[in-house]
């Protein structure tokens, strides 16, 4: 008995079942990683779709040239991202909560105190009196 042919959809299903438990960091090298995985996604399904028989036929030229033009802007996200890196190291590392907290903790070194307020008023305190003038409605 020879090898069944096996659906490429279905090898791709069980990668992405396989490495969805991946963790990618929240900030830039995470963001970057997620960039760089979709275009080898890309180029994986481009070549899968080559029709190696037509050497020049239309639809070989778009699809590479999508992929090229795709690539080009990913390139230029991720240089953009990496140069913001350099300049930012420590929020180019966080994101979320962990950014927030990271400025916080800088602005104390910094000698700024502590911020005591809630971030969040309680919404049935009012923060402000009203002043209700009917003239304006």
């Amino acid at each position: 008995m020879g090898e069944q042919e096996q659906d490429p959809l279905d090898q791709l299903k069980g990668l992405a079942e396989k490495y969805s438990s991946v963790k990618l960091g929240p900030g830039i090298v995470g963001k970057t990683a997620i960039v760089l995985l979709g275009l080898l996604g890309l180029w994986a399904i481009i070549f899968w779709r080559l029709d190696p028989k037509a050497t020049s036929s239309f639809f070989n030229v778009a699809l590479v040239i999508g992929g090229l033009a795709i690539t080009g802007v990913g390139v230029w996200w991720i240089r953009k991202a990496y140069t913001f890196a350099e300049k930012h190291p420590g929020v180019a590392l966080l994101g979320g909560a962990q950014l927030i907290e990271y400025q916080k903790w800088e602005a104390q070194v910094k000698g700024f105190p502590p911020l005591d307020s809630p971030l969040i008023p309680d919404p049935h305190v009012p923060s402000l009196p009203r002043d209700i003038d009917s003239s304006h409605e």
